[in-house]
């Protein structure tokens, strides 16, 4: 009796569930390349200044100093002026998953407030592979992660931290934290700096690698950062800090192949830039009040490859901030985070709709009094628009109908908030929780008689 007594009563939680929970409705309507998943690398301390073609790096002195050559990190769409509003590890990083410029360690474990929310809302799974960054908040909102303890090269602790992963990606994550004595074996200053790097980025491939292969319909979002960078010019000075970038361009591009292989975009960023106060300079800063300032601690890079992107230089001014909301355009993924004050810059070579709502809508989408699409559902996405087009918006909820005109040259979004009070679903939901109850109780009851 208890068996079915548990059943009948799981059976009413669903059904009143599935009166509760609000839809989420996609609507194609051209043919569109939308990447299957994406990577965030995060170079701890690299500053665009170092590397950009566009930039030359300066000392505190004024001195022109040295700047790296590469041909690996420049691929795909490039944001040549784009700064932190606060060079400094943690808060930088918060800057980046929320979108929200004055964001620090604390706001991104809020709710909705960071893109692992959106991209798990979204179906997606969360995986990170942190050198630095990688504060508690940052971790919680990972299905799992592998990272480092502390900021030592010389004796790394490195642990895993799983939520809900993947199966087989722990295990992996294992073999590869025990592989890192073997890649720093024997080696000191540069070299050991870079191969930590490499360590880190070999990870992050064999991770990406293994959920492209062992999990081909999970869609992932995977968070990258090296740290060895940012070591570098703090510890080592201005001369290995270059050499430093140079050895990343060549141990990025497996990583690189594997995602343009396989329909992921990627996204290279920094949290923050390195500044020096001469040429030849054995230590370097970029948070302290001297450096806080500099444009070379400030700079930082951003190159983003998707296969649904327009490959391009971009001279505008830009955010940090515009990250996050520029990683969800490319997925296609709505910006319902709660703080964000940045803006997605455009690069997609087709525009979305996004509309959300308390409760359901019948939406219809009209170009020049022709309807294009109809849908009806709480949250719903029109994708594959073409850009620079008019369109008119019409939705029908229980606060009466809405009707609103746009051009369409970039993603829109569209929240509708019906007056107060109760809906219909609203009141099965109530009638449907409370029969629940008092079943449960009744039936409960009766075990005991």
């Amino acid at each position: 009796m208890q068996d079915l007594t548990k059943k009948f009563l799981i059976i009413l939680i669903i059904f009143a569930l599935s009166e509760v929970a609000l839809g989420i409705s996609e609507v194609t309507l051209n043919n569109v390349k939308r990447p299957d998943g994406a990577i965030l690398f995060i170079v701890d301390g690299l500053g665009s200044s170092y590397y950009y073609p566009e930039l030359t790096p300066h000392a505190l002195d004024g001195s022109e100093i040295s700047k790296a050559k590469t041909i690996n990190l420049t691929f795909g769409t490039r944001i040549i002026d784009i700064r932190t509003p606060q060079p400094v590890t943690g808060i930088a990083h918060s800057i980046i998953v929320t979108g929200y410029s004055q964001a620090n360690e604390d706001i991104a474990g809020y709710t909705d407030a960071t893109i692992f929310d959106i991209t798990r809302q979204h179906g997606f799974v969360n995986l990170a592979v942190m050198e630095k960054g990688d504060f508690r908040n940052m971790r919680e909102e990972q299905d799992i992660i592998l990272f480092a303890e502390n900021n030592s090269i010389d004796e790394p602790l490195i642990s895993i931290q799983a939520n809900k992963a993947p199966s087989g990606v722990y295990e992996l994550m294992y073999d590869w934290k025990m592989r890192l004595p073997v890649y720093l074996n024997n080696l000191s200053g540069r070299e050991q700096y870079s191969a930590y790097n490499k360590w880190g980025i070999d990870t992050a491939n064999a991770v990406a690698t293994y959920m492209i292969k062992k999990h081909p319909s999970q869609k992932f979002l995977l968070t990258v950062n090296i740290g060895a960078i940012d070591s570098g010019g703090h510890n080592l000075g201005e001369d290995d800090y270059y050499l430093l970038i140079e050895d990343l361009d060549r141990d990025f591009y497996p990583l690189y192949m594997t995602a343009k292989e396989n329909n992921i975009a990627l996204f290279f960023t920094g949290d923050h830039g390195m500044s020096f106060a001469t040429k030849n300079a054995k230590r370097g800063g970029h948070a302290s009040e001297k450096y806080s300032k500099m444009q070379e601690s400030l700079r930082i890079p951003l190159v983003i490859m998707s296969p649904n992107i327009v490959s391009s230089v971009s001279n505008g001014e830009y955010g940090q901030e515009d990250i996050a909301p520029t990683l969800l355009s490319v997925l296609d993924l709505p910006n319902n985070l709660q703080y964000t004050d940045g803006s997605s810059i455009n690069i997609k070579n087709y525009a979305s709709i996004f509309v959300k709502a308390n409760t359901e809508y019948h939406v219809s989408l009209w170009d020049a009094g022709r309807k294009v699409s109809e849908s009806r559902d709480s949250e719903l996405i029109f994708a594959g628009l073409p850009l620079n087009t008019n369109y008119t918006i019409k939705a029908s909820g229980d606060d009466g109908t809405h009707e609103e005109r746009l051009f369409l040259d970039s993603d829109k979004h569209f929240n509708f908030k019906p007056e107060q009070g109760l809906n219909y679903r609203g009141i099965v939901a109530i009638i449907l929780i409370s029969m629940v109850i008092i079943a449960g109780l009744v039936l409960i009851k009766r075990i005991k008689d």
